[in-house]
């Protein structure tokens, strides 16, 4: 399985010319949209672009119609045709999509499997413990849709919330966070940011240049965060009981903290190997 990501930024595939930007953008991922970004009129247009993803240099997903639209076999018709083995899979609700998907390659696959309606809700764990799944992502505009309900911060985290539960539960990276759509709204993206983490989101899916740099910076242990790991790694010592502001420091605590110091290692050496 390949690294989790934390700030993939969508890109049209109608859009070959922004591919690159894309990459450049200080994302982690991109995700080349066949799906919602592309008018009908232009799906054929877009498949034929599909071969320059492989030239792009940061891991590129294509995400594909969703299965029983006029487009879907012809999209994964295309991707096995250029070799591409990263598949974003729009509205699962089960695990057996994900079969028929694997079914049409001759080679391995790797997933990341969207949660856009009320059934997707439901089966996340079956779906997460799909053997091809690397992550899932939250969906929210198709979600609500779904619903038949406006968007709602309380069942944006309870969904969050089942699905860090079903991913941790599976043995995969936590989840993907839907995209915040407010564009340019620097504290829309923050607060989104803080309540995904809450809810044990392990980042977010992007649709603006702008965001994928936030993104990440949010998704990174806090200063406090960091400096409490370090005070209790340092107080370890053997690894015997003691008290760190007042807190008993045992072998679950420390492991926490090593976590803590690991992740902001790793995140902050990736930012500086990109930037």
């Amino acid at each position: 399985m390949m690294a989790p990501i934390v700030a993939p930024l969508f890109v049209p595939a109608s859009r070959p010319e922004r591919f690159a930007k894309a990459a450049a953008s200080g994302a982690d991922a991109v995700i080349v949209d066949l799906e919602d970004a592309v008018q009908p009129s232009l799906k054929d247009q877009a498949r034929a672009n599909l071969g320059a993803v492989r030239d792009l240099e940061v891991p590129a997903f294509v995400r594909i119609n969703a299965e029983g639209t006029p487009w879907h076999e012809a999209d994964l018709s295309a991707l096995r045709a250029q070799g591409l083995k990263r598949i974003c899979v729009p509205k699962v609700e089960d695990a057996g999509l994900l079969d028929r998907i694997a079914g049409r390659f001759p080679y391995a696959v790797t997933l990341v499997a969207q949660i856009e309606t009320a059934a997707g809700l439901e089966h996340a764990l079956p779906v997460a413990r799909h053997r091809l799944v690397s992550q899932l992502a939250f969906g929210p505009a198709d979600f609500f849709l779904d619903m038949g309900m406006s968007a709602s911060a309380e069942m944006t985290r309870h969904a969050l919330c089942r699905l860090a539960v079903a991913s941790r539960a599976a043995g995969i990276a936590p989840p993907l966070d839907g995209p915040a759509f407010r564009i340019g709204d620097a504290e829309a993206l923050a607060d989104e940011c803080r309540t995904a983490v809450a809810c044990g989101a392990g980042g977010k899916l992007c649709i603006h240049p702008s965001q994928p740099v936030a993104v990440l910076e949010h998704f990174l242990p806090g200063a406090a965060e960091v400096e409490w790991a370090s005070r209790i790694i340092g107080a370890a010592g053997d690894g015997g009981a003691q008290a760190v502001d007042g807190q008993m420091i045992d072998a679950p605590v420390i492991a926490r903290a090593r976590l803590v110091l690991q992740r902001n290692h790793g995140r902050r050496g990736d930012q500086q190997q990109t930037s």
